[in-house]
C-alpha cells in the first residue's frame, strides 16, 4: 500500500512538474516579474524562451510564419558557401581545435593589449561625444548611455588580452560552445526551425558571455545584480525601473511594458515586431553562421557587447532600443522557476 501511495505521489509530482515546464513560454502577468523574467532567460541562454516571453504569442505565430516563408525562399548555397561552413566547423570541433586555434593568435597576443590601450580611449571619447550630441536621446538616457560606456571602457583597457593561459581558457570556452551546437553543414543550419534557431543561438551567446568572462568581463555578476521595481501601472501601460552593476558601475533605466490578454511584454519590443511584420517579406540570412563561434568572435580588440541589450537572437527582429529588454534575473535559477509558476 505504502509503495502504491509512494507511486502515486511520484506520479502527481511529474505531472505538476510537466506542466509547469509547459508554462516556461508565457510571460507573467505582473510587468516586474515580466521584465525579471526577461533576463533570467538571459542569464540562462534561454533565447527560445525569451523570445516568447518578449512578444504577445500571436506576435510569435506571425514571426514564426514570416521566418518559415522567407526562409523557403531562400536561394540555395552555393558549392562554395557549404565547402567554408562544414571547413570552419570542422576547424573549430576539431579534436586538437584547441591547440592549432591557440598556435594560430599566439603570434597576435603581444600586440592586443597595447594596441587595445591606446584605441579604446580614442573610441569611447569619440562615442561620449556621440551621446551627449544626440538629439534623440533623453537627459535620463544619455546618463545611462555615459555609465554604461565608463563600464565597458574601464574594462577593456585593463582586461588581460596578451595572457596566454586567458587565450587558452577563452579559446577552450569558444571550442566548447562550438562543439554544443551539433552543426556540420549549412544545410543543416538552414533548416532549422525558428525555436531551434533560438535555441542554438543561445549556445553561440552563452559562449560568448563565458568567453568575456574569462577577461573579466562578468556578465552573469552583472545579471545577478539586477533589480526592479515598478515606477507606475495605468491600464495596460506600466514602468519597470531596473538598476544593476556592471563592472562597479551602477546602471539605472525605466523599461516600458505594455499588457496583452492579461500578460505583460516589453513595450519597444512588440512596436518592433509589428513594424517588422508590417513590411515587405525579404529573404532571410542563415540562421546560424560558422563565424559566430570563430575566434575572432572573442575579445581581441577591446570589444564587449552591451549588457544593456536584452535582444533576442538575429533571426527574431528586435528593437534598436533593446536595452528596455533587460531586467533582473531571480536570485538563483530555481527562483526563477518559482516564480514563473506563479504567474
Amino acid at each position: 500500500m505504502k509503495r502504491t501511495n509512494l507511486l502515486a505521489t511520484a506520479g502527481l509530482t511529474l505531472l505538476l512538474l510537466a506542466g509547469c515546464k509547459g508554462n516556461s513560454n508565457e510571460a507573467a502577468k505582473d510587468p516586474v516579474t515580466a521584465t525579471k523574467d526577461i533576463a533570467a532567460a538571459i542569464r540562462a541562454n534561454d533565447y527560445d524562451r525569451l523570445s516568447h516571453i518578449i512578444v504577445p504569442p500571436d506576435l510569435y505565430a506571425k514571426l514564426d510564419a514570416k521566418y518559415k516563408d522567407e526562409a523557403a525562399k531562400r536561394p540555395a548555397p552555393t558549392a562554395e558557401e557549404q565547402k567554408q561552413f562544414t571547413d570552419q566547423m570542422t576547424k573549430m570541433t576539431a579534436a586538437d581545435a584547441e591547440d592549432k586555434l591557440f598556435a594560430e593568435i599566439q603570434p597576435k597576443l603581444a600586440q592586443i593589449e597595447p594596441q587595445a590601450k591606446m584605441m579604446v580611449p580614442m573610441v569611447a571619447g569619440m562615442a561620449g561625444q556621440g551621446i551627449q550630441s544626440s538629439t534623440t536621446m533623453s537627459a535620463a538616457e544619455k546618463t545611462q548611455a555615459s555609465a554604461l560606456l565608463t563600464a565597458i571602457t574601464k574594462w577593456a583597457t585593463t582586461a588581460p588580452f596578451s595572457n596566454p593561459d586567458k587565450a587558452k581558457e577563452a579559446i577552450k570556452v569558444v571550442v566548447t560552445g562550438a562543439r554544443d551546437l551539433k552543426l556540420n553543414t549549412l544545410e543543416e543550419a538552414r533548416a532549422l526551425t525558428l525555436p531551434q534557431a533560438a535555441q542554438k543561438m543561445g549556445i553561440a551567446l552563452g559562449a560568448m558571455r563565458k568567453a568575456l568572462g574569462v577577461y573579466g568581463f562578468d556578465t552573469d555578476k552583472a545579471l545577478a545584480s539586477f533589480d526592479a521595481t515598478k515606477v507606475s501601472e495605468t491600464g495596460d501601460n506600466a514602468v519597470v525601473k531596473v538598476t544593476y552593476t556592471l563592472m562597479d558601475t551602477p546602471i539605472t533605466y525605466d523599461v516600458n511594458m505594455v499588457k496583452r490578454d492579461g500578460r505583460w511584454y516589453s513595450a519597444d519590443a512588440v512596436k518592433n515586431i509589428e513594424d517588422q511584420l508590417a513590411k515587405p517579406a525579404e529573404v532571410a540570412p542563415p540562421a546560424m553562421t560558422s563565424d559566430t563561434m570563430t575566434p575572432d568572435a572573442m575579445p581581441t580588440d577591446g570589444s564587449a557587447p552591451d549588457m544593456s541589450s536584452g535582444e533576442p537572437p538575429q533571426e527574431i527582429p528586435s528593437d534598436q532600443g533593446a536595452q528596455d529588454n533587460m531586467s533582473t534575473p531571480p536570485a538563483n535559477a530555481d527562483d526563477s522557476g518559482d516564480k514563473q509558476q506563479g504567474n
